[in-house]
């Protein structure tokens, strides 16, 4: 038994510590986007006159990735929050309304990584017309690069949500039982059978 709880518990350490890296990466990618932005050159020239400012602010779906990743990491802090301070002497009820609360938490949140990185990895096509002319990205490299990053970062944030659920769905101390109960019960793999 007292194995069994300690695997539960550092089950429940490493969904936290997920839940922690996946409200660091939205933060990171947050700061990522925000900080997009570069004087561009244009019209074929890169004299100080001709330069424009080129920023996230100015094309609305980035700024929907901004505040995407700004609500992801603000909801997934809650629930760490609540899940490292949160007592386990809840009621049944209490618990049930705390789980319901983490799933939806948890839908609202990957929905938003998802589309904040589609969107920032779109970044190469704003502009072109459908690839006829240049894009934003071929006289603001710098600022093209950040935007990337930051949809890396939303990626990497999601897939660390994943894997949170994964492991409180299916536990690191299940993953090997099944084996071991079938060679508790039949022959062992050189023909050595338990009586």
């Amino acid at each position: 038994m007292a194995g069994d709880k300690k695997s539960d518990g550092s089950t429940d350490a490493a969904c936290l510590a997920l839940r922690i890296a996946t409200v660091a990466l939205s933060v990171a990618s947050a700061a990522m986007m925000a900080s997009a932005s570069q004087r561009s050159c244009t019209a074929g020239s890169c004299s100080p006159a001709s330069q424009q400012q080129v920023s996230y602010s100015d094309y609305s779906s980035l700024k929907y990735s901004l505040a995407a990743t700004i609500v992801s990491a603000a909801v997934q802090a809650v629930a760490a929050c609540v899940k490292a301070c949160g007592g386990k002497e809840e009621g049944e009820s209490k618990s049930k309304a705390i789980k319901s609360l983490y799933e939806l938490v948890d839908a609202a949140s990957q929905v938003f990584l998802y589309s904040s990185s589609a969107l920032s990895f779109s970044v190469d096509d704003f502009g072109t017309c459908g690839h006829r002319v240049a894009g934003v990205c071929k006289g603001s490299g710098e600022f093209c690069q950040r935007v990337r990053a930051s949809g890396i970062l939303s990626m990497a944030a999601a897939v660390c949500l994943a894997a949170s659920k994964y492991l409180k769905d299916v536990p690191v101390s299940t993953w090997f039982k099944s084996g071991e109960k079938k060679a508790k019960k039949g022959c062992g793999p050189r023909g050595h059978c338990h009586h």
